[in-house]
């Protein structure tokens, strides 16, 4: 129920920040150099890691190749439809709504080049680009796993390190301005091979908690306090009260988050750390909220970003007050209980009548 929830604490966030309101400035990396989209994927990989490792080990890596894949269909299905419907409005509403015309530009300057992409997963709009990396990297997972009872993690987890390290020093956007002439390709703002490394660090310690269970709890107190003090030190330096981007040359290349810039990296791992060796058991009331949105997390992501869209689009078309605009940034994310509710109840009465057959 706490992974759900903490889950749930990320939607809540990429919510509040994809709506343009006075709380977005304050849900904005709240945490230091760590923003909702780096821990959503590090715990979904954590999550993935322990589950189908436990399905490898109990039931063969055959099953586990089928049921990741499955997931894996699910997920693109779900993009997919998402993202088609919401590229057919903007096409149809764009002439006469400007804030869409701005949100959907590249896709509307190539429509038919951009709708043949899109199920390719080569051209995703603003916000669409989240579930195309968990596609991508949920369909390598079988083969990580794989690789990783063969040889070990020493090798899989060198192997992504590389690739990270490379993508650090890779133009941005280099791929996608060499071929724009010829394919309205847009890949999004995330590098994967910048975070496919986020992804194998949570494999590696998902798939660790199942094959050494009594290991993991023995040494959990250790790092607790060198993981507390890199935290502490993110939340200061990132809200201005210690470091300062003029006193770090190249400050941008260490904090980027779209290559998962080293200080990222350092700062979402500290917090990995810092959560697994407190184990904080925060009240029920709290956590019970926040777990049913984590429990629906593929439906409730997909269905903050038409309301996210709807929401920005309105606040555009002309000026609002900050009031306004903070009511509507807490309509859409307070709209996303009611319907996570929704969706549990209706799971609920399927299995109560699958039961009752």
């Amino acid at each position: 129920m706490r992974l759900d929830a903490l889950r749930g604490l990320f939607l809540v966030i990429m919510a509040g920040v994809h709506v343009p309101t006075p709380l977005s400035r304050w849900l904005h990396e709240p945490m230091g150099y760590l923003s909702a989209a780096e821990g959503f994927v590090f715990l979904g990989a954590c999550l993935a890691g322990f589950v189908f490792s436990k399905v490898r080990r109990k039931s063969g890596a055959a099953l586990m190749r089928t049921r990741i894949f499955a997931r894996v269909k699910r997920i693109y299905a779900v993009h997919l439809g998402l993202v088609l419907a919401a590229v057919t409005v903007a096409w149809a509403l764009a002439g006469r709504v400007r804030p869409l015309q701005y949100h959907f530009h590249d896709f509307l300057q190539r429509p038919i080049e951009s709708l043949a992409l899109i199920p390719l997963l080569l051209h995703q709009p603003p916000l669409f680009d989240i579930l195309p990396l968990y596609i991508v990297f949920l369909g390598l997972t079988p083969w990580c796993l794989g690789l990783a009872a063969r040889r070990g993690w020493a090798v899989v987890l060198g192997g992504s390190a590389i690739l990270w390290a490379a993508a650090q020093w890779m133009p941005p956007g280099g791929l996608v301005k060499a071929l724009a002439p010829w394919i309205a390709l847009r890949l999004g703002s995330f590098n994967l091979l910048g975070w496919q490394f986020l992804w194998v660090l949570g494999l590696a310690a998902g798939e660790t908690m199942v094959r050494e269970p009594h290991g993991v709890r023995r040494h959990r107190r250790a790092p607790l306090w060198p993981a507390l003090a890199i935290v502490a030190a993110g939340i200061l330096c990132r809200h201005r009260f210690g470091l300062q981007p003029v006193m770090v040359p190249n400050f941008a290349f260490w904090t980027d988050k779209w290559r998962l810039g080293p200080l990222r990296l350092i700062d979402s791992m500290a917090w990995a750390v810092l959560l697994w060796s407190w184990n904080p058991r925060p009240p029920l009331w709290l956590v019970k909220p926040l777990a049913l949105l984590g429990r629906n997390s593929l439906a409730v992501f997909a269905a903050h970003i038409p309301l996210a869209i709807v929401a920005t689009t309105w606040i555009a078309l002309q000026e609002r007050s900050a009031a306004a605009r903070t009511v509507v940034g807490f309509a859409v994310v307070g709209a996303l209980f009611p319907f996570a509710w929704l969706l549990e109840r209706r799971a609920g009465a399927a299995h109560r009548l699958d039961r009752a057959a």
